[in-house]
């Protein structure tokens, strides 16, 4: 199907994304064009379409059609997604703080309408051992102004495993320049700026920030991703980020996080030790897996949402 571009809907160092009209079906679409053909940006583009291409979920989005070779008269990689229209998370949330300052996001909707179904995506892809290693408020996305239904988008640090650890030293596949190139493209995507942690990793796991230290890609696994999200949970919950880690400093140096439930009266202590146990430094203090977290959130008591 041809695509007629209908507006730019960003551009960045990396892209730029557009609505776009299909011509045989009159509906619009997203369409990404990798701008920047830097090896690492490129490498993550094909990355990002050959997982969506067979990912299969109400909450990640749906990727249409692609090429990753690029067509002319640009030859730009591209791929086209279904549209989502309601604005990503992180919209939503500097919307609803900066309009009221003593603003909290309910438990039970931030629970029931981003972290559960986040969750719920995750379970399928961990299960192919697929990890997203990019969450955060801007790659999570609502589908309309309901805010109702959320999918979660970028895959370009998706980490696919293809082949088993062995003798319990937590060693796949992964080579050395893998690592180095993901930690590369780690570098490039920190947000830094007004409003953010400057100069931090922001949501990333310290194990995939220092990977390419302590060369240890293949320990990186789902409580990657618990991480991440419980960075978000705590965001939503308190207004802020906890403390974040020394990024130059892989002793892993953070201060004392503030429990959410002395931040946000409304957060009950079981939640709150809930989140700081998904955003510990060390994974093995952390959910073992996503579906220990799912059970952990599912069994709490109604009134400690």
């Amino acid at each position: 199907m041809k695509y007629l571009i209908e507006k730019k809907i960003s551009t960045g160092s990396f892209g730029t994304i557009y609505e776009v009209l299909g011509e045989d079906d009159n509906k619009i679409y997203a369409l990404k064009e990798l701008k920047n053909m830097d090896t690492v940006f490129k490498q993550r583009f094909e990355r990002e379409i050959k997982v969506l291409s067979q990912l299969d979920h109400q909450n990640i989005v749906k990727i249409i059609q692609w090429n990753i070779e690029g067509d002319p008269p640009n030859f730009n990689p591209y791929y086209v997604m279904e549209y989502l229209s309601g604005g990503s998370l992180r919209q939503h949330m500097d919307e609803k703080f900066r309009g009221d300052d003593s603003y909290y996001f309910d438990t039970k909707w931030t629970i029931n309408r981003i972290i559960l179904p986040v969750c719920n995506a995750l379970a399928q892809v961990h299960s192919s051992n697929i990890y997203h290693r990019d969450l955060k408020p801007s790659n999570i996305m609502f589908t309309d102004a309901t805010k109702s239904t959320i999918k979660i988008t970028d895959w370009g640090l998706v980490k696919v495993e293809t082949s088993p650890k062995t003798n319990g030293d937590n060693v796949d596949s992964s080579s050395s320049s893998t690592i180095d190139i993901d930690r590369r493209s780690l570098e490039l995507t920190a947000v830094v700026g007004e409003g953010n942690i400057g100069g931090t990793p922001d949501y990333c796991s310290p194990e995939q920030w220092f990977a390419s230290v302590h060369r240890n890609e293949g320990f990186i696994d789902g409580r990657t991703d618990i991480f991440s999200l419980g960075i978000i949970f705590y965001e939503m919950l308190t207004r802020q980020r906890p403390p974040p880690y020394d990024p130059n400093n892989s002793n892993l140096i953070r201060a004392p996080v503030v429990a959410p439930s002395k931040r946000n009266p409304l957060v009950s202590h079981p939640l709150g030790e809930c989140i700081l146990k998904m955003i510990d430094l060390e994974p093995e203090n952390r959910q073992h897996s996503i579906w220990d977290l799912i059970s952990e959130i599912e069994i709490l008591p109604d009134n400690s949402l």
